[in-house]
């Protein structure tokens, strides 16, 4: 299988599920014109897979990507200190979702598979100390919204309605459901 992210969370995930595969990044530039947020990110997906599929025609490819939305704003990786100190600020005491789509493609078996899981995460109040102290920490610059569930940004986070793994980077549980409902099972992923 290839996996069109360099999402460490991502190949993390999906090694921890028992994948082979091999990493190609995609080149694509992450834009889309629709204009629902979900349909959005789904598109940028399906770009980055269809990149790397017109070469591979014969390979099982993988790719997704993952937002935060509040209030109709998305917030992608913080560009930088300052921005991810907004990000965090106004995600502070808020309820946001988070929202991962991902798309499955063999184009030579005819395979498609497209998917969208929102969850939402509420934040607690965050106070300026707390902000700069995990800014410090360096882990939110590589992170949608600017923090990262499954490390320290986990302290940060009151609840969560939904998928974990969504959260962290890719819905491991509905994508394992929809191979199967295409008829493999989970006992052959190491053969996709």
């Amino acid at each position: 299988m290839i996996l069109a992210s360099n999402s460490q969370r991502r190949q993390e995930i999906l090694k921890d599920a028992g994948f082979n595969f091999k990493v190609i990044i995609s080149n694509t530039e992450e834009i889309s014109d629709k204009k629902i947020i979900a349909e959005k990110i789904l598109d940028i997906a399906e770009k980055k897979l269809e990149q790397i599929a017109k070469d591979n025609i014969n390979e099982f490819i993988l790719a997704a990507d993952t937002i935060v939305e509040l209030n109709g704003k998305i917030f992608g990786k913080p560009k930088n200190r300052e921005e991810a100190f907004k990000f965090l600020r106004t995600l502070s005491g808020n309820t946001h979702k988070v929202i991962t789509a991902y798309v499955f493609k063999n184009i030579s078996k005819n395979i498609l598979i497209k998917d969208v899981v929102i969850s939402e995460v509420k934040f607690l109040e965050l106070d300026d100390e707390t902000i700069n102290w995990y800014l410090d920490t360096g882990e939110p610059f590589d992170k949608a919204g600017g923090y990262g569930i499954q490390g320290l940004g986990r302290v940060l986070i009151e609840k969560i309605n939904g998928d974990y793994y969504s959260i962290m980077g890719f819905p491991i549980s509905n994508f394992l459901e929809n191979l199967r409902k295409i008829g493999y099972k989970i006992s052959q992923i190491d053969k996709i």
